[in-house]
Formats: C-alpha cells, structure tokens, sequence
C-alpha cells in the first residue's frame, strides 16, 4: 500500500527546471558567522529545481543539487538538523559546507529546502504552521520518487544518505524504504532509539545540570518567549508529561512549547519507531558521549545490530551533540564512507 501511495505521488510531480552541472561553491562557515547568521547567497539558477506538491494550493519543494565531473555517480541526500521560529536558515549553506568531501568522492549532493524557504526567501509564518518531521519526511520521499521517475543524466541509480540530529530519523527512514538503491547511510548525532518525550525531557534534564549552558541559552531566547522556566524547563516529569500532553489535545501551530508549535510537537510524540531489521546496507551512527540522548544512541546502535543490521558506531567519548565542531570525527565518517563507495562501485 504504501509503495503504491508513493508511486502514485511520483507520478503527480512535474519538474520545472532541469538538472544542471552544479556550479555552487563549498564553503565551510565559522561558529562566530553562525551565531551572527549567515549571510544569504546566491544559488545558481542551474542547481535549483522544484516538484510540485501533492497538497493543493501548496508552494512547490525547492532543491539543490550539485554534480561532480564524472560521467557516473551516485546521489548523497543530505538532512540537516532542526530549526527555531528566530533560527530559520536555507538548506544551501548546510549543502555548501559538506560539498568538497562529497565531490572528492565523486558523489553528487542534493539537499531539500523547508517549506517556507526557498534560498534568501523566507516566510516564517509559512515555515512554523508546517514544520514537522513527518512533513521533511514526506517532501524527501517525493524528491527521491521523482528521481526514480525521471533520473538525472549520469546518476548510477543508488543513493547516500547524511542526516545530522533531526536529520537522523529522516534518513533512517529513507534508508529502510529504499533499501536496494543504498550504499550506504551517515548518521551523525541523530540516531536515537528513544521517543521524542523521553530524548526531550534527557535534554531538559542535562540543561539543568549544566548551569553555564543553561545561562547561555536562556540569554538567546528571543522577546518574544515568555520568561517562565518552569514552562520551558519543567522542574518534574510529571509537569513536563503534563504539557506534552496538551500538544497531543491541542496541536496548534498558534501554540508553542520550549520555540516548536503544538503542531510539531504532538507530530514527533507520534513519529513512529524504526523497524530495524530494513537496515540492509553499511550504516555508520555517530554520537557523542556527552551528548544528552548518547543512552538512546546506543540503544539504537543495540537493537540495530541485534536485527542483523551492518552498523559501525563511533562513540566519541569527549564529544557533544554538534559532529560539525569535530573535523577531525568528519574525517573519519567520509574515510568510512569511501571504503563502501569502493566496495559498491
């Protein structure tokens, strides 16, 4: 049923540009250009196509691609993290930043702007009323149905998938759908076996723990968060239960808890769970030690490799949520990478 359901939306898809060389730039940006935003930039028309979505009156997914100079390769799809209401950047500098490693490879990287964005345009009224994993899901599922339908010259047919934090999930997903066009699957601090209620109230509970973090993070809330800890940072599991619950009664994208909307938040409590034994092809989970969810990464990792599935875990044990911040870990994810690009020629 569902094969047939996304055979369907691929074949309602059109395209309205084509598939070009890519001609954008990497570019790797700094922590300080990240805290004061980054500046827009200028996507090359030929790297930027749209589909259109199957919703009606819905605006069409916007995507980048760039390809190497090969006559042959295969496609990486890459994920980015989450986004806040006052933290709403393009996909384009996530896609700049890992370009270089992936072209060294010989692979070309397609990344899927969110709904609302469409490079230096930004609507975040029409972001916040759509943004949920499943909708991020869904836009990636009707990229790579219309990919199958109409394969760009020089593709090879297989896929790579990169997911970074929220990223993880969705390329999981990808990766157990899809299955026999994979090479392999890069998870960088997203690979998580617990709920979203159970990952949230560990991140809630670290940031108590860690006073100066959470200093910090209260100082870049924007104006117009209400100052409450207790609404943001329930002091018990049972108040926090309490106002999880009420995105399940009430999910309102007018509502929001700790920046997401009810709309977000009751989607992700009901995002469902991975079914590991689809795992077929190389996965590498990455995770740091001293991240708040590294308990729900290695239970991934557990029942991953009890379900027979190829896992590689990189447990870094002085490392924290942000992989970015650790070249030296990106390193050894793209070394991983092209012993199973050699091995799945």
């Amino acid at each position: 049923m569902k094969t047939i359901f996304l055979t369907i939306i691929g074949l309602l898809f059109s395209v309205t540009t084509t598939f070009s060389s890519e001609e954008i730039t990497p570019y790797k940006y700094t922590d300080q250009e990240r805290e004061k935003g980054l500046e827009p930039y200028d996507i090359p028309e030929k790297s930027r196509f749209t589909i259109k979505r199957r919703k009606v009156n819905a605006p069409n997914i916007v995507c980048y691609m760039s390809k190497p100079n090969k006559p042959s390769f295969p496609i990486a799809i890459l994920c980015g993290g989450s986004s806040s209401k006052n933290d709403i950047t393009s996909i384009i500098h996530f896609h700049r930043y890992f370009l270089k490693e992936f072209l060294d490879l010989g692979v070309a990287v397609l990344t899927v702007e969110q709904r609302g964005i469409d490079g230096k345009k930004i609507d975040p009224q029409e972001f916040m009323t759509h943004y949920t994993r499943s909708e991020r899901l869904h836009d990636h599922q009707a990229v790579v149905e219309y990919l199958k339908l109409h394969p760009p010259k020089g593709w090879n047919g297989k896929f790579i998938f990169l997911g970074v934090s929220e990223g993880g999930p969705i390329v999981t997903e990808l990766t157990t759908q899809y299955s026999k066009r994979t090479i392999a699957t890069i998870n960088w601090s997203g690979a998580g076996d617990w709920s979203w209620r159970d990952e949230l109230w560990a991140f809630i509970e670290g940031m108590k723990r860690d006073i100066p973090s959470y200093i910090k993070w209260r100082m870049f809330i924007p104006k117009w968060f209400p100052f409450s800890i207790d609404l943001y940072l329930p002091k018990t599991r049972e108040e926090y239960d309490a106002a999880m619950d009420k995105t399940l009664a009430n999910p309102s994208y007018k509502k929001e808890l700790m920046g997401m909307t009810y709309t977000y938040h009751a989607d992700a409590l009901t995002y469902h769970g991975h079914d590991y034994s689809q795992i077929r092809t190389p996965f590498l989970v990455v995770a740091g030690a001293k991240d708040t969810i590294i308990e729900s990464s290695d239970a991934f990792v557990e029942k991953a490799k009890r379900a027979g599935a190829p896992i590689t875990y990189l447990r870094i044990s002085d490392m924290d949520h942000y992989v970015r911040k650790r070249p030296e870990v990106v390193q050894q994810s793209f070394d991983w990478l092209k012993k199973q690009i050699n091995l799945n020629p």
